[in-house]
């Protein structure tokens, strides 16, 4: 399919266009997991000029951020993205500098169009295409990926401002090892995944609190020999759609994987405490009315998106991006990574090839069926 630039596109009277202005068929904005996934998918159409645009420094730099202990609760059989499988031993569970790398080689192995340090600012429809401000210029497309993924804005209680000064505080993307942390005892503030196992690690010389609110399902990493995601796959429910009521209720909230909360605060020392709900006399007071006094406070409260660069009319009332598993209200735009976008698995990196390639085929027949470009204009390579 040989796709021509359309020229009908143009900035309305109100863009500012910052720096040199590029026009393509596509653009995918985001370069993790979902983004290069779609790009699999984009590239497997020929003639078809797209570009991925990220607002990180290389590949994969969301992974190398976070703390330096991680390890997947997937085994690297689903951490594969389409089209190249993840190397090494399937039944291990990779690092996280791991899946960086093999993010950067998919992106090179697949001869990938991806900017780096190309933050979108601002994105609106206008005409028949979309104007995508970026620190590097300007993109106009016809057609537009929004491959952000489930880490929107790390996210801290309110409350958190009223502690002292003098304690200090960390949200789990900014962690990195135990050599960060002072003397004196750590507050982590969330037994997610990453709370417990953030938890578990600075338990090994010094006094650990782990604030929890209502238990969350828990779930063995293997069941008989095999990896659980190995076991949810077999029986559907990592690619069910969750809008289904029985897979709904089936499935609840996201649980723990490989770590059981009592059974982990007993073996490493670590004093459960309530959810912390503010903040009186420079002290953290839980919902079981203990006063806390730590030095340090890990907060693993999880990301807010932040979708302040989209235009209104891409929004819902509450801020929320108006899409049906991830087909945009707005024609021509599109949506991937997201939290249960479709099912279980539309936000982990081995399962959301099928989101990618529904959508990109979606994305495809659209331009295919709104061909209303001016004849003989120049072909984009």
């Amino acid at each position: 399919m040989s796709m021509e630039r359309n020229d009908r596109v143009e900035p309305t009277e109100s863009w500012e266009a910052a720096g040199p202005v590029t026009r393509m068929s596509v653009v995918v904005i985001g370069g993790g997991q979902a983004g290069l996934a779609a790009a699999y998918y984009l590239c497997r159409q020929p003639g078809l000029d797209f570009a991925v645009l990220d607002g990180g420094p290389r590949i994969g730099h969301v992974w190398h951020r976070r703390w330096d202990s991680l390890r997947t609760f997937t085994s690297a059989r689903y951490c594969s993205l389409p089209g190249l499988a993840f190397p090494g031993p399937p039944d291990r569970y990779p690092g996280k500098n791991e899946i960086a790398e093999y993010l950067a080689r998919y992106a090179t192995h697949f001869d990938i169009p991806i900017r780096l340090d190309s933050r979108v600012t601002a994105v609106r429809r206008v005409h028949d295409g979309f104007e995508v401000q970026v620190t590097t210029g300007t993109v106009i497309a016809r057609s537009l990926i929004i491959a952000t993924g489930a880490f929107g804005a790390p996210f801290i209680p309110a409350f958190g401002s009223q502690l002292p000064v003098g304690v200090r505080q960390l949200h789990s993307s900014e962690y990195r090892n135990p050599d960060q942390i002072g003397a004196g005892p750590v507050l982590v503030v969330g037994a997610g995944n990453s709370g417990i196992q953030i938890a578990r690690e600075l338990a090994g010389g010094r006094e650990v609190m782990l604030s929890h609110g209502r238990p969350r399902p828990e779930l063995p990493q293997q069941v008989l020999g095999r990896d659980i995601f190995w076991w949810m796959s077999i029986f559907g429910v990592m690619t069910a759609p969750v809008e289904l009521p029985l897979v709904d209720a089936l499935t609840g909230s996201d649980p723990v994987v490989g770590n059981r909360l009592q059974q982990m605060a007993q073996d490493c020392a670590v004093h459960l405490v309530g959810r912390a709900r503010g903040v009186s006399g420079g002290q953290v007071i839980t919902d079981d009315g203990e006063c806390l006094a730590p030095a340090t406070v890990i907060w693993a409260t999880g990301y807010r998106h932040d979708w302040s660069w989209l235009a209104p009319e891409f929004l819902d009332g509450s801020g929320m991006p108006r899409h049906a598993a991830g087909v945009g209200a707005v024609m021509g735009s599109y949506y991937l990574g997201l939290y249960r976008l479709k099912t279980r698995g539309s936000a982990l990196l081995g399962f959301v090839r099928r989101d990618a390639e529904r959508i990109v085929a979606h994305l495809v027949d659209h331009l295919d069926t709104d061909m209303t470009l001016v004849p003989d204009q120049e072909t984009v390579d």
